[in-house]
């Protein structure tokens, strides 16, 4: 299963992690909107922002797609210079019922 993954995943161009991104992780972590503990959630945020990807896809609703923090979460990243990605699960991203 491992080895099916790793081919799923050729081709994916990996993100750089630059000063700018993690200079952003530092600012959400400083903020008080992603714990210190959940830091690695604060880069994969920051990497999105940054390198302007349009939706980051998580399971993660504690600290990534949260929806009690995600406004809050816009106007840090807005304010450092930088547009936050969608964050949403599998299921939202899928979902092409635009009646909803």
């Amino acid at each position: 299963m491992a080895s099916a993954r790793l081919a799923l995943l050729q081709g994916i161009r990996i993100l750089p992690v630059t000063k700018s991104a993690a200079g952003l992780a530092r600012t959400l972590v400083g903020s008080g909107l992603v714990p210190a503990i959940a830091s690695p959630d604060a880069v994969h945020i920051a990497l999105a922002s940054v390198h302007e990807i349009e939706f980051l896809v998580t399971w993660n609703f504690k600290h990534i797609a949260n929806p009690h923090i995600r406004e809050r979460m816009r106007t840090a990243i807005n304010d450092s210079g930088y547009r936050m990605p969608v964050m949403c699960s599998p299921e939202e991203l899928l979902n092409d019922d635009e009646s909803i």
